[in-house]
């Protein structure tokens, strides 16, 4: 098996003589196959964890999937360096998964795109600069809630400034919520809000017996 990728190798195929004839010896070698995977998977994930500060950009991307932030808005397009510094606050995240300090931290490290990509982002065939949107998302959790919604949960809002997220952005920001939400509480709603001021413009008239309303 030497020269073999341990994180593909299969045992059974390295027996040889009256040890590959044996039942139990290929049985043996075909349990330990998914565990050997396993364990060489998560040394090289190990690996890249340790060294995030001299990463390249593949490896950067391959690191941002375990973390399922590859898909997410501004991932794209922010530079090797602004990957960097996300990925070893997300180690640190990920150390305390679980936690109401690790879904506080997340949502404060997703709600700044400015820091993903350098303060650019295009839509529209055209290009405008994001904010910083710190405070982007508000945790609303189920006791806060007039009437309160089902114990253990919560809701997630995220404010719109310039654009807000496409569909495919929101799934895959429910999956990272529920990766490192507390153990017992549970996504209720995850929306999304924007504030507009408009001038509302009004006329008087004379009418008798007319009750007018106005409702916002």
């Amino acid at each position: 098996m030497s020269g073999q990728d341990i994180r593909t190798a299969i045992l059974v195929t390295g027996l040889t003589g009256l040890v590959a004839q044996d039942a139990d010896a290929v049985a043996l070698a075909e349990a330990l196959d998914p565990e050997l995977q396993e364990i060489a998977t998560l040394a090289e994930q190990c690996a890249l964890l340790s060294r995030i500060s001299s990463l390249t950009m593949e490896q950067a991307d391959e690191v941002a999937a375990w973390f399922s932030l590859s898909a997410l808005e501004g991932w794209g397009l922010a530079t090797l360096a602004a990957k960097r510094t996300i990925l070893a606050e997300m180690v640190d995240v990920y150390r305390r998964r679980g936690t109401p300090w690790a879904l506080d931290r997340v949502l404060s490290i997703l709600e700044t795109p400015a820091s993903w990509d350098d303060g650019a982002a295009i839509w529209d065939d055209g290009s405008a600069i994001w904010d910083s949107r710190d405070g982007m998302y508000t945790v609303t959790e189920w006791w806060e809630q007039t009437p309160p919604d089902p114990s253990c949960t919560y809701r997630v809002d995220a404010a719109i400034v310039h654009r807000g997220l496409s569909l495919d952005e929101l799934r895959h920001l429910d999956q990272v919520l529920e990766a490192y939400v507390p153990l017992r509480a549970h996504l209720h709603e995850l929306s999304e809000s924007i504030a507009l001021e408009s001038p509302l413009l009004c006329a008087g008239y004379c009418e008798l017996g007319l009750l007018i309303e106005v409702t916002p």
